[in-house]
């Protein structure tokens, strides 16, 4: 589970450190999650493959809410529209794989826990706004399609381009 996060985290940090044909940017974002029903915390990564189509890698962390908690890393691929100046909306598909951490007490009889690693496609679409040449503000609302974990999240976000 640690090799796994540095992994992710190491991935995250390489793609805008060995990435030369494009704009690169990082960022930091808040997230709600239906399923977990509580909020997380998220790092991503992007890359500039064109002016309109841009990739992200991503990792987020749901703090624990009635015995689940839930981890997930993300790739997709957003194509930006300029709808007005500084402002682009996109749509959002991508793939990620999720790991949900239960733990249940029930008192005077058992503790039931474990987790469960599942794959995820994502959907949705987002929005962002440029407060500056270099840093800009958005918000997300995706749909993750997980084996008995589908949920909607809304997220967030702030990140600096360079």
């Amino acid at each position: 589970m640690k090799k796994l996060l540095l992994l992710v985290c190491a991935a995250v940090m390489s793609l805008s450190a060995s990435a030369q044909a494009g704009d690169k940017a990082l960022g930091a974002q808040l997230l709600f999650g239906s399923k977990t029903n509580n909020i997380g915390l998220g790092v991503k990564g992007q890359y500039y493959f064109t002016d309109q189509i841009r990739g992200e890698a991503s990792f987020d962390y749901f703090f624990k809410n009635q015995g689940i908690s839930m981890w997930d890393i993300n790739a997709n691929v957003h194509y930006l529209f300029d709808v007005a100046d500084k402002f682009k909306v996109y749509p959002v598909a991508g793939l990620g794989y999720t790991n949900w951490s239960y733990k249940y007490e029930i008192p005077n009889v058992a503790v039931i826990e474990g987790s469960d690693g599942r794959l995820a496609i994502n959907l949705g679409g987002g929005a962002e706004y440029e407060l500056t040449k270099d840093l800009s503000v958005n918000a997300e609302l995706k749909y993750q399609i997980i084996s008995n974990y589908n949920q909607l999240l809304l997220g967030v976000g702030v990140a600096y381009k360079f």
